[in-house]
């Protein structure tokens, strides 16, 4: 396979930019029971979002 075009490279970092990448270890097993439940990213993101929407709001 040839090398990756700049454009390519450059797309991929404009796209990882928009995010915040943090890496969770869970115990064995877990991506299983996880991925019943569908998305395993948009169920984890709406847990920790409406948890801090949550806490936001008992501050005010």
């Amino acid at each position: 396979m040839g090398k990756t075009p700049e454009y390519t490279k450059k797309a991929v970092n404009n796209y990882r930019e928009k995010f915040d990448f943090i890496q969770v270890r869970f115990p064995k097993g877990t991506r299983e029971r996880l991925e019943e439940r569908g998305n395993i990213n948009e169920y984890i993101c709406s847990l920790v979002l409406s948890d801090l929407r949550r806490e936001q709001a008992e501050k005010k």
